[in-house]
């Protein structure tokens, strides 16, 4: 094999490999919903006024208990199944 046909080699597979990658990260990225890490969310929680810290607080609370209420009363289990 001569150099240039080598070289020829490298570069096409260093192509693939960034295409096939690129595709790779929108089809993931696409396939997942992410939310925040838990440092970012504190983060922003942090730079809040304490008005709207306690807003927040209240929001995820009034949340939280309503998905407990659903997992005890078995309404999520049902929705899942359908």
């Amino acid at each position: 094999m001569s150099n240039e046909l080598i070289g020829w080699l490298v570069f096409s597979g260093i192509i693939v490999l960034l295409i096939g990658g690129t595709i790779y990260a929108i089809v993931d990225k696409s396939r997942t919903k992410r939310s925040g890490s838990y440092a970012s969310m504190a983060a922003f929680h942090d730079m809040q006024a304490s008005d709207k810290q306690r807003a927040i607080e209240t929001i995820i609370e009034m949340r939280s208990d309503k998905k407990w209420e659903a997992e005890e009363s078995g309404e999520r289990k049902q929705d899942e199944l359908q």
